[in-house]
């Protein structure tokens, strides 16, 4: 039945694309917001508090931010403060900040991975991020009317193989609604050697690789990639287009730095 669901709200109207652009202009003032933020100083809260303010006061909605900083970080989801009785991290220099923000209008959401480097962080990750620059630039070319998701995937992919670095959630995904997960046949965390102490850590699906690709659909864009214990994640949201994908925004497909 999903699938029958998918096929028939996945492809949206001019209409539904409409909102969908103006909550990726929201996104992509938060995104300004979290770079402007992540400054030695401030806390990763103060983040998570101009992130959320600036899409209020811009009429849209976010129900959370993903967040972890540090010199390195290999996590992913909501920053322990939010759930357990102990203080916000302070930034420093030498952090790399890594978010993903919602951004949602009209019910219409979209997804930024924004990536703050603050001053000089290690080398690795500055390789994470090239290689997750090149694996997003690969998938806005394949992104089009006809191929299949699966195809996107393993396109996109090619670079993290290349690197042989690993990474921790999806290369892409579709929004509005959730369907198809691009995890591809990279390493992820269970490569690490502290992962040996953790039992049934097993490689992620990939669904919905043989859907066909049709021009409105949505995407969010997440490529990552890690060296040991140094993650860089970025990306946006993209819209299928005839022929190649449409970016709707720009700022959190690279890694950003912080004004310090």
């Amino acid at each position: 039945m999903y699938k029958q669901f998918f096929q028939l709200a996945s492809v949206k109207s001019e209409e539904e694309l409409a909102h969908i652009r103006h909550a990726a202009m929201i996104g992509e003032a938060m995104s300004e917001a979290m770079r402007a933020t992540a400054i030695p100083g401030n806390t990763e809260a103060d983040i998570a508090a101009a992130v959320t303010s600036t899409c209020l006061s811009m009429g849209g909605f976010t129900a959370e931010i993903l967040m972890g900083s540090g010199p390195e970080y290999i996590g992913w989801g909501q920053p322990a403060w939010q759930y357990r009785s102990q203080k916000p991290r302070e930034i420093q220099e030498g952090d790399i900040v890594l978010t993903e923000i919602f951004a949602l209008y009209g019910m219409y959401e979209t997804q930024h991975q924004a990536a703050v480097a603050v001053g000089k962080v290690h080398p690795n990750v500055e390789r994470a991020a090239e290689v997750a620059r090149e694996c997003y630039e690969i998938g806005i070319e394949y992104l089009k009317e006809g191929v299949t998701f699966g195809e996107v995937v393993d396109k996109m992919e090619q670079p993290l193989l290349k690197s042989k670095g690993w990474h921790v959630h999806p290369l892409i995904h579709s929004i509005n609604p959730y369907g198809p997960i691009g995890f591809g046949t990279a390493p992820g965390i269970e490569s690490l050697p502290i992962a040996q102490k953790y039992r049934q850590l097993e490689r992620l699906p990939n669904p919905g690789r043989e859907l066909v690709l049709k021009a409105g659909m949505t995407f969010a864009f997440e490529p990552n990639c890690a060296f040991g214990y140094h993650l860089c994640n970025l990306g946006g949201t993209v819209v299928v287009g005839k022929e190649k994908g449409i970016e709707l925004n720009t700022n959190s497909t690279y890694l950003m730095r912080a004004d310090i």
